[in-house]
């Protein structure tokens, strides 16, 4: 009985234990590690079973459980906390967040996200990717490096502009440059100048101040920039200021470039050249060694006086050099970043160069708990030096160094620069650089200033306004000194303005509800005003002694005014949803009023959907601890261009003069109807990380350009040739994928690979009922086939038996007559596919990097120089190219060319047919650079952060078969006279302190 007693006592007590334990109330509060502030909603659970709640508005919490239980904390963007209660009442709880999340921000349009939550297709790159590449403007750093990104760079002249295109070419008559949007402002891009053969305003802007670069492509992540959205977003954000003492870094540079190409294009020698010559002038049936034969006389004695090698002359090896200083820190009422920079780039050619001063500050201040403002300024002075290029003309050396004869003399008998080259017009490009003038001067003024307020908890309301300013001043001048005839002083001069303001005014609402539901909803206005002005005077007969207007004959004076004044006005919203970050869903609209339009239809309305899903945040996949991401996006939307000039929506006036009296005629037609061209985009994709090292993405993407902003053929009576209107469309189709990984990530050994590639497939679909559209003399817009489509003559080849050039007729026979040949459509210039990969080894402080560019599927075509430079006799007074020595030369010759006759009669080689046509297949070689940093140890004992030493060699090589300088040729594939890219060796050195 006694133990049956004691057995009941024991379960008593033991219940009595129980019953306390479930009675525990706990109280705490849950509050952020890094400042103290309290989370709302933020979600707690008994673990290991599903008891649990959420924090109240102000972070607290109570919760009845065991006194051994544990508690586990969670909120999204803080890493989950598990605290024991050991039988402790009051229980809080500090939340770390998440840096691993916050490491993986991207900046995105009006705000920034962790990569898990975006829905559009983004791809970003680090400022620090950037800053290693040493290159003049940030457009060109970007070359290989995203996925669906192109950029093409027809001219190597130091402070030139590039093309992009992001996922192919949209458009026939608007713009198809994407936007850049610096620190949330769209800012100007492409080239300021009048005179100079290219300029580029992006290149004031310091790549080494950068923090990261965002590309948005598909219209989920870029259609709330509306109209300007339809080519893809290019997102810069410049550093800002950190909490701490200050950190200063120093930056020297310098290197040299030198022109060669890797196919070994070359021009003949004399001795090669006069061979040439002698057998063109044989094969007409000419004596080359008859003195009364004229211009066919080419006795061997040619050769007996001192050659020039033209190209040698006219070119040099180009010198850079760069300076850097910056500082960045604060305090946590106010932070800063600033930095000043000089730039010197001397090109190849002589009378070419390029100079660039730059200053920024960045500043934040803390006015108040829930108040915070700041400014970013940017300065730029710039001076460019160039001499007439990007046309085969007289004094462009590019040109003149391929066609000038070797047995010319480079100088006269008094020492002077000879400008008696009677095959060149008489003029000398060495002397050209000395004496005339062509060169632009501009300062840049970029600022924009924010207020940030935020009244109550997670409602932001703020204000950014920015003024974007240019003042040029161009110059050129034509000296009698470096021409050989009697020619007159004249002076060109140009002075332009170009202001841009924009205000951006945002309200954004961002809260947790229930510890899952994250939402965000910004609202959001925008204006943009664009003025340009600009003023020539051409001025001939002035005083060579005194260059100025002031000096020539008053009536020869001729002036020109030019304005343009563009408007847009804007209203915009976005609403983003997660549940638990598992899926997510974001929606855009945007509402664009633009001057450029007619006046009913000024205003278009953009917008997108799009959503994502994070299957690895799925209950069944947390045993997949290897697996980081896995998310597949879909979206779709509307985006609009409005990249027309101004006033094409008004009937305008030109002047015109009669019986010496100025009038005005019609030279445009109104169209009241003109509008957006839309462009509507659908897009699915894969992210994938694995093991916190290797990153993917893949997309599917469909871009269909509707509405056409095209000029469309009127009939004449109605006295015009045509008006742009809303017609016709267009495709680009295309798949894109991006890796990155760490293969080893020790403290000694780290080793990184990355690669992406992009195929698009770009087609015509409608042209208002034409076939086709001519773009050029060697190029169509065909219904059916890719936008840019060489229309050509069908070269055969040469004749076996007698070395002429035969061609096939439209019923497949060959004929000797070119004008019987039959044209056809062969190849675009646009690629197929397109792509980079990379790789960084490092161990201990050293450091090698390669970064690789390949392209493939287009085509080139140099009708403008081998048509001279491989002439088949018809021009005997200019040199030709090397690979012009493969001629025919006995019968049964066969892959060469035709054999050279002096005056050739048949327009073999000036007839635009594919014997030109190239493909631009390539793997280049964009950079390699090796470093070396000092450990920590040996720096702390000289009071240093930092300090790097690096050598790099950029575009090193490319793997190519186009017999030229280089395969790209620019968007069209063809170009005339342009600066060659170069290659350049590269050093520096940088310092932290």
């Amino acid at each position: 009985m006694k133990k049956v007693i004691l057995f009941f006592a024991a379960m008593v007590m033991s219940a009595g234990i129980a019953l306390a334990q479930q009675n525990i109330t706990v109280k705490g509060l849950v509050t952020d590690a890094s400042n103290g502030e309290p989370i709302p909603y933020a979600a707690y659970m008994v673990q290991g079973t599903k008891t649990g709640g959420f924090t109240d508005a102000n972070g607290q919490y109570s919760i009845t459980l065991p006194e051994n239980a544990v508690l586990v904390f969670s909120y999204v963007g803080y890493i989950t906390a598990q605290v024991p209660v050991d039988g402790m009442m009051q229980v809080n709880c500090e939340l770390e967040v998440d840096t691993r999340l916050l490491d993986d921000a991207i900046v995105v349009a009006y705000g920034s996200a962790q990569r898990e939550a975006v829905t559009g297709s983004v791809t970003s790159v680090k400022g620090e990717t950037i800053a290693s590449t040493p290159v003049t403007s940030v457009d060109k750093a970007l070359a290989g490096k995203l996925a669906g990104v192109q950029v093409t760079q027809s001219s190597g002249q130091p402070g030139a502009s590039s093309s992009i295109r992001i996922r192919g070419t949209s458009s026939i008559n608007a713009s198809n440059q994407p936007l850049w949007v610096v620190d949330g402002i769209p800012v100007l891009s492409g080239g300021a100048s009048e005179m100079t053969n290219t300029s580029n305003t992006l290149a004031t802007l310091n790549p080494n101040d950068i923090e990261s670069i965002t590309v948005l492509k598909d219209a989920a992540a870029a259609a709330v920039y509306g109209s300007r959205a339809a080519n893809g977003v290019i997102l810069v954000t410049t550093k800002s200021g950190k909490e701490g003492r200050a950190q200063f870094d120093a930056r020297v540079k310098f290197g040299a470039s030198w022109l060669q190409s890797d196919t070994g294009y070359r021009m003949m020698n004399g001795e090669e050249l006069l061979g040439w010559q002698r057998q063109a002038i044989i094969n007409a049936g000419y004596d080359p060694d008859n003195p009364t034969g004229g211009d066919y006389y080419r006795p061997l004695s040619l050769l007996d006086g001192e050659l020039t090698n033209w190209m040698d002359h006219f070119t040099r090896m180009g010198i850079l050099q760069e300076y850097e200083i910056s500082a960045r820190g604060g305090s946590s009422k106010a932070k800063y970043f600033s930095s000043i920079s000089y730039h010197k780039n001397d090109g190849v050619f002589y009378g070419v160069d390029y100079s660039k001063f730059q200053a920024r500050v960045n500043a934040d201040y803390q006015l108040l708990r829930n108040l915070e403002t700041g400014a970013k300024v940017n300065v730029a002075y710039t001076d460019q030096n160039d001499v007439p290029m990007q046309s085969l003309y007289y004094s462009n050396p590019v040109w003149a160094g391929q066609t000038l004869l070797p047995w010319y003399e480079k100088y006269d008998e008094n020492g002077n620069h000879n400008v008696n080259l009677p095959s060149n017009s008489y003029q000398n490009p060495r002397a050209t650089a000395e004496y005339d003038d062509q060169w632009s001067k501009t300062f840049v003024f970029n600022g924009s200033m924010y207020l940030r307020y935020e009244p109550i908890k997670n409602l932001v309301i703020e204000t950014k306004n920015s003024a974007e300013a240019y003042f040029v001043q161009d110059r050129r001048y034509w000296n009698p000194l470096a021409r050989g005839t009697s020619s007159e002083p004249t002076l060109q001069t140009t002075k332009s303005q170009i202001l841009n303001l924009t205000t951006s005014n945002t309200i954004n609402y961002a809260n947790v509800f229930g510890g899952y539901h994250s939402f965000r909803a910004l609202v959001g206005q925008e204006a943009n005003k664009y003025k340009y002005e600009y003023s020539y005077i051409y001025a001939p007969g002035v005083d060579a002694a005194i260059p100025y207007v002031n000096t020539a004959p008053s009536a020869d004076v001729e002036a020109e005014v030019g304005y343009t004044n563009e408007t847009l006005l804007s209203f915009f919203g976005i609403v983003d949803y997660n549940y638990d970050t598992k899926y997510f869903f974001q929606s855009t609209i945007r509402a664009d009023g633009s001057s450029l339009f007619g006046s009913s239809s000024k205003w278009g309305c953009f917008w997108s959907v799009s959503g994502s899903w994070n299957m690895n945040r799925e209950n069944w996949f947390s045993n997949a601890s290897w697996l980081d991401l896995l998310k597949i996006r879909a979206s779709y939307g509307v985006n609009g261009n409005n990249g027309i000039s101004a006033y094409n929506a008004y009937g305008l006036y030109s002047t015109s003069q009669y019986n010496n009296v100025v009038g005005y005629l019609p030279s445009s037609p109104a169209n009241d109807e003109l509008s957006w061209e839309k462009n509507a985009t659908w897009d699915v994709g894969l992210d994938l990380g694995f093991f916190q090292r290797l990153h993917a993405t893949f997309d599917v993407y469909n871009r269909k350009t509707k509405d056409m902003l095209l000029s469309k053929q009127v009939p004449q009576t109605s006295g015009f040739s045509s008006t742009l209107m809303n017609v016709g469309s267009m495709r680009n189709f295309g798949i894109e994928g991006q890796i990155d990984g760490d293969i080893f990530s020790t403290p000694d050994f780290y080793w990184n690979v990355g690669a992406n590639i992009s195929y698009n497939d770009n087609k015509v679909l409608d042209l208002a009922g034409d076939e086709y559209i001519q773009a050029s003399s060697i190029m169509h817009y065909v219904v059916g086939r890719q936008l840019y489509s060489y229309y050509l003559y069908d070269y055969y080849g040469v004749n076996p038996s007698n070395g002429e050039a035969l061609y096939r007729t439209e019923d497949g026979k060959l004929t000797n007559n070119a004008n019987k040949a039959n044209r056809r459509y062969v190849g675009s210039p646009m690629p197929k596919v397109i792509g980079g990969f990379n790789t960084t080894l490092s161990y201990k402080g050293f450091s090698l990097s390669a970064f690789f560019e390949y392209n493939l599927g287009g085509y080139c075509f140099n009708i403008n120089e081998m048509s001279y430079l491989n002439n088949d006799g018809e021009d005997m007074n200019m040199n030709q190219m090397a690979a012009a020595l493969n001629y025919w030369k006995e019968p049964g010759d066969t892959g060469c060319y035709p054999k050279p006759v002096a005056g050739q009669a048949t327009p073999s080689a000036m007839i635009y047919s594919d014997r030109w046509l190239e493909k631009t297949n390539f793997l280049r070689i964009k950079d390699v650079t090796l470093s070396y940093s000092l450990p920590q140890k040996a720096l702390d004992k000289i009071h240093m952060k930092g300090l790097r030493l690096y050598v790099s060699g950029l575009n090193l090589y490319c793997f190519n078969d186009v017999y030229f300088w280089d395969p790209d040729q620019g968007l069209s594939g063809y170009g005339a006279g342009n600066y060659p890219l170069t290659k350049s060796f590269v050093g520096g050195i940088e310092i932290s302190f």
